[in-house]
């Protein structure tokens, strides 16, 4: 990869500095480190100086050992959400089958209980049939018992 090189000031010193980030990011780096130094030495009250230059370089590495830190629990968090997101998603998947099933089962039933309403209807008309023929019996036999009283009667008037 191509080095990029920039022109810096920290603290008043020049510098040129090269490095695989754009020119742009070393100049933002160069201006924390001078910030850091200047802050420093501000807190002790002393010109800008190896002495506060060690104890920024140590800011800055504590504050990069706390984002790495950060980072690492992130990560931990992100692995978590991503096997806690990959376990609701074959969750929703298997409910989606047996949603899928249910809906299935449900039609299956839907169209049993019509068969057997179409069934039972057919079962109805036929013992509807049934009675008025078993109606219609009675009623031929009522009348063949008539007639055969009728005809006891004119024998026994014939013989009388």
């Amino acid at each position: 990869m191509e080095k990029n090189r920039a022109d810096v000031v920290i603290c008043g010193s020049s510098y040129v500095l090269s490095s695989d980030k754009s020119e742009e990011r070393i100049k933002e780096i160069a201006k924390m480190v001078d910030e850091e130094i200047r802050s420093t030495s501000r807190t002790l009250n002393v010109n800008p100086n190896y002495k506060a230059a060690v104890l920024a370089a140590l800011n800055i590495a504590e504050k990069l050992m706390d984002n790495t830190d950060m980072t690492l629990k992130l990560q931990t968090e992100n692995y978590q959400l991503d096997n806690d997101v990959k376990h609701y998603i074959a969750m929703w998947e298997q409910t989606k089958k047996q949603v899928t099933d249910l809906k299935e089962k449900m039609s299956t039933e839907v169209d049993r209980q019509t068969q057997s309403s179409e069934d039972y209807r057919k079962l109805q008309e036929k013992l509807v049939e049934n009675e008025n023929a078993y109606f219609d019996l009675q009623m031929e036999n009522v009348n063949l018992k008539n007639e055969i009283r009728s005809i006891k009667r004119l024998k026994t008037d014939d013989e009388l």
